[in-house]
């Protein structure tokens, strides 16, 4: 039996998702130069940190709580892992092959260099996630798509530690991810090591199983933590303030979406929602792509507005285009695996 849809996820959703795409636009300005970061839409930080780091914070939140919402009751681990996926490789590969032919053809050949063997990192959706440390073929997908990979890895793993023992769970993922915070100083970028990302992601599946609703005094201390972060800004990790952070935030966005529980929001939050991983897939290159074409240190600050509604409408065209093929593609080929069964 299918589960009704929580709104506050894709209301959620929708929002991380808006967030990451202006995370990518303005990031060009940031490279521009401090000169231009006033033509960046909306703010490049949140609270005292990146707005980056704010958006992919709540994506982890929520794939945790989707994930236990859906499978809290039952599991079965060989219609899990292949529900997983399905819902991300096909797409992934589909996404890769077409930028790759056009960035091929707008470079006029090869524009990647990295030892072959190396690309099966791209096949296995880590060449985002590994691309800082080893020459990969990285496009597309970002370095999320590696860390979201390892989090379905574990998460039948982590659905027992919530399930059964709920306290040793937070005791010893506590325990874990300060060790990280105060003692890791290796070259892999702290923020891709599933360790410091899993309060995260469990803060979603306790949510779910044992929160369930934000009360009044949750959404008082959630306001209250992001208020001292903003005023006080304090200089300890950015790791640390961005689990603290996406948590008080996504409490927050919890109590409030009830105020936006209407139709005209669930009709957008569930769009948005439905194509958010063919967005996250296409955004950056789209992004990319438009705005090196545009002389940034010359553009009004309206006229970054309108650059980016632009780069937004692309961006939607080109995920709806995606998710479409992708739909095709898959019902195609599971109608000829279908087929060969009968045979």
């Amino acid at each position: 039996m299918r589960k009704e849809r929580l709104f506050y996820l894709d209301f959620i959703r929708a929002i991380a998702t808006i967030s990451i795409i202006m995370t990518h636009f303005n990031a060009r300005y940031i490279y521009a130069g401090a000169q231009y970061i006033y033509k960046a839409i909306i703010s490049t930080t949140f609270f005292n940190i990146y707005i980056g780091d704010w958006g992919v914070s709540l994506f982890f939140i929520i794939s945790g709580a989707a994930l236990m919402y859906v499978y809290q009751e039952k599991l079965e681990y060989k219609r899990f892992y292949k529900k997983r996926f399905e819902s991300l490789y096909p797409m992934f590969w589909m996404a890769y092959i077409i930028a790759f032919i056009g960035l091929f053809y707008l470079n006029k050949g090869m524009f990647l260099q990295a030892p072959k063997k190396n690309f099966i990192l791209t096949i296995i959706g880590f060449d985002g996630y590994l691309a800082a440390n080893v020459p990969t073929f990285y496009i597309l997908g970002e370095w999320f798509l590696g860390c979201i990979i390892l989090f379905y890895v574990l998460f039948p793993l982590l659905r027992t530690g919530v399930n059964k023992y709920p306290k040793a769970t937070v005791v010893v993922t506590a325990m874990i991810y300060l060790v990280f915070i105060f003692f890791y100083h290796g070259v892999f970028d702290m923020s891709k090591i599933v360790f410091v990302r899993m309060p995260e992601f469990l803060m979603g599946m306790y949510f779910i199983k044992y929160i369930k609703k934000v009360n009044l005094p949750m959404l008082v201390i959630s306001i209250i933590v992001l208020a001292l972060n903003l005023i006080l800004k304090p200089q300890w990790s950015n790791h640390l303030q961005t689990t603290y952070v996406g948590i008080s935030s996504f409490f927050i966005l919890v109590y409030i979406s009830k105020y936006f529980d209407n139709k005209f929001f669930q009709k957008v939050s569930s769009c948005i929602s439905k194509y958010s991983y063919a967005i996250f897939l296409v955004h950056h290159v789209i992004i990319a792509q438009v705005m090196a074409r545009v002389d940034l240190t010359q553009i009004s600050w309206f006229g970054s507005y309108k650059l980016f509604a632009l780069c937004c409408i692309i961006i939607g065209i080109c995920a709806f285009l995606l998710f479409q093929i992708h739909k095709y593609i898959m019902k195609f080929i599971k109608g000829k695996m279908l087929c060969m069964k009968k045979d």
